[in-house]
């Protein structure tokens, strides 16, 4: 059953307010997990629901309001999944996080187009996307830092700017299927582990 047949069912339902937030949010989530975040405005997202057009603005004030909670929302699914990873590669937390990092933006890339490339990091970082970027970022610090204590700050700094540029611009480029594999290279998923792999060599 699709979004609009659900909507249309549900269109005449009064919903109650304690959970309409929550339902609108779901349906926002789904909406840019199917179709990206472009399309995705106020009055759409009260037809996805089949709500009154004035409903979603008693939880959410505009569009931006409304992307950064679906924004939010990829980040804390994949902060969750990651720790996951890493509960099952304990011994390999650096490399278990990146990897997952990967892997989710392949698994969901309109979502990580919202969280990573919208309008919502341009001109300048929305301040609760930067909050929810900063729990990756110190992950990563803590544990560059905690394998290269024989390096300098800068040093280490250094190494730490070029492992995310590669683990992004890895995970940018096949999203954007910019990676050209030849007949007999791997294909972007069976490449990543050394991807990951290569990037952490920086460490030593």
């Amino acid at each position: 059953m699709t979004g609009t047949t659900e909507a249309r069912e549900r269109r005449g339902k009064p919903s109650h307010r304690d959970d309409l937030r929550s339902e609108l949010l779901k349906a926002a989530c789904e909406f840019v997990a199917r179709e990206g975040h472009e399309g995705l405005s106020i009055r759409r997202l009260a037809e996805e629901v089949g709500v009154s057009p004035g409903a979603p603005y008693h939880h959410f004030a505009d569009r931006r309001t409304l992307l950064v909670a679906v924004a939010l929302e990829g980040y804390r699914t994949m902060l969750a999944e990651s720790e996951r990873a890493v509960e099952q590669a304990p011994q390999e937390v650096l490399f278990a996080n990146l990897l997952h990092f990967i892997r989710f933006a392949a698994a969901n890339p309109n979502m990580f187009t919202l969280m990573y490339e919208s309008e919502l990091v341009r001109p300048q970082l929305a301040p609760e996307l930067a909050e929810a970027q900063d729990v990756g970022f110190q992950m990563l610090r803590r544990e560059v830092s905690r394998a290269t204590q024989h390096l300098s700050e800068h040093e280490r700094s250094l190494r730490i700017a070029t492992i995310w540029s590669a683990i992004f611009g890895f995970a940018l480029q096949t999203n954007r299927a910019m990676l050209r594999a030849h007949p007999f290279e791997p294909v972007p998923d069976e490449l990543a582990p050394e991807i990951v792999r290569q990037a952490l060599r920086l460490m030593a």
